[in-house]
């Protein structure tokens, strides 16, 4: 697993991260774009003054730029990410003063206990085999406050057998060496809720959007 993770690592430094944001674009089209999508799906959360917020596996900083957009200057922000690759391109977009964008480990952060209303895991989870999954959200668990939140932005598995066969075929899932395809498999699997439920986490919530191709799950600790 060490060595998986040492591969994905420097699969996301030195080749993902120069093609990420060309990419996430592609995949954004048919839903308005990247910026008008990442929106829609926070839309239904609901943010305070002066929260703490973590974006785990924030990637280039899309959804962490999405948050900042909708809550005041006076919360804090911070996103992190395994990826020096991915973290280096997020902090030359960074035009917000409350972002602050980190490299680090999500399995074990160095963050202390209950220091973050809220934790974002934005289209990750489905790129981690389970026992990484479920580490990273006890992980979660650890650094919310009493009350707080996770919310979960990943893919579903639409109903309709032609959105299904539209977004496989959007989404690369049809190329053979796409290494997302079977820990994809294995989440939608096991079901998103289950496993947040399983971290411990209560009060779960799952919203579907866009015909159910994106769900958002939100859970308590």
């Amino acid at each position: 697993m060490a060595q998986e993770r040492r591969w994905y690592k420097w699969f996301y430094d030195n080749i993902q991260s120069r093609y990420y944001n060309l990419l996430v674009r592609w995949c954004f089209l048919p839903f308005g774009g990247d910026e008008r999508c990442r929106d829609k799906l926070i839309e239904d959360i609901e943010f305070s003054t002066k929260e703490a917020i973590l974006d785990m596996c924030c990637g280039t900083g899309g959804v962490t730029f999405a948050i900042a957009k909708r809550i005041g200057r006076e919360c804090e922000i911070i996103g992190i990410d395994l990826s020096s690759g991915q973290i280096n391109i997020a902090q030359r977009s960074n035009r917000f003063a409350n972002i602050k964008f980190i490299e680090g480990d999500v399995v074990s952060t160095s963050f202390e206990d209950e220091c973050f209303n809220k934790v974002f895991i934005a289209h990750a989870l489905h790129e981690m085999p389970r026992e990484i999954r479920l580490e990273v959200l006890v992980e979660t668990k650890r650094v919310l406050e009493e009350k707080g939140k996770v919310i979960v932005l990943e893919l579903n598995r639409p109903e309709d057998l032609f959105i299904r066969l539209f977004t496989g075929f959007w989404f690369f899932y049809w190329l053979p060496f796409n290494f997302e395809t079977p820990t994809r498999r294995d989440m939608l699997r096991r079901g998103l809720v289950n496993e947040v439920k399983e971290a411990g986490f209560k009060d779960i919530k799952k919203i579907s959007k866009y015909k159910g191709i994106f769900q958002i799950v939100v859970g308590e600790k």
